[in-house]
């Protein structure tokens, strides 16, 4: 259900359950965290795209499996449904996205540091509309990226955010052609991973670590971590 394969240095992960939209059981999301894992621990790989087979992404967790037990009981302390979103990817990561997009498959995307949608993608938190609320970091990550007023407007509707709007949003980075998404996102990951990787690393650390810093602590970071101090 979890396939990987490497484009140079470029580590491909690729959600593959058609059947199921990608819906992701607890099985599965064990097998996403373990490719991850191995993705990360790899110094060969130095970045990763992350994409759905049969032109969805992925709908979210499997109500089916969860309404039978499937996924652990949710805690504040335990892992996320999705295993992986609790904290940031320790590599970049690319999110390829066609059709849905929804629930804890939004919140995978969500995760990624870049995303490059096809014209097909479709993204929301439809898992509220069915009272499941979001564990995987939506409410987090979503408002950093689009803003407090969009980020509740999609929230608290529970709607389909179409892949022009999320563009327009600032959601997606990139919007392709209907097919193009694994294309687009591969090209993006390889000019990520074609970067010196201190300067890199430094800059993305930077990024990821100013949001609970005061702006003058930020800077201060910047400087240590771009001089390795």
């Amino acid at each position: 259900m979890i396939r990987t394969a490497r484009h140079g240095d470029v580590h491909l992960i690729t959600l593959d359950r058609p059947d199921r939209r990608n819906a992701v059981d607890g099985p599965m999301a064990e097998a996403l965290a373990e490719a991850v894992g191995a993705a990360e621990r790899d110094d060969e790989v130095r970045a990763i795209v992350l994409t759905g087979a049969g032109g969805a992404f992925c709908a979210g967790n499997d109500l089916k499996a969860m309404a039978a037990g499937d996924f652990p009981v949710p805690t504040p302390d335990g892992p996320p449904p999705m295993r992986v979103t609790r904290t940031p990817p320790a590599k970049p990561v690319v999110a390829a996205v066609e059709g849905y997009c929804f629930g804890g498959g939004f919140e995978l995307a969500l995760w990624a540091d870049l995303r490059v949608a096809s014209a097909t993608a479709e993204f929301g938190t439809l898992n509220l509309a069915h009272g499941l609320p979001c564990l995987d970091g939506a409410t987090v990550r979503l408002p950093r990226l689009v803003g407090q007023g969009r980020a509740l407007d999609i929230l608290l509707t529970a709607r389909r955010v179409p892949a022009d709007q999320a563009l327009a949003y600032g959601l997606v980075d990139r919007l392709v052609d209907a097919g193009q998404a694994l294309e687009g996102a591969l090209e993006l990951a390889g000019a990520v991973a074609r970067l010196p990787v201190e300067a890199r690393n430094a800059a993305r650390r930077s990024v990821l670590e100013q949001w609970a810093l005061p702006e003058d602590e930020a800077a201060g970071n910047e400087a240590r971590l771009a001089l390795g101090a």
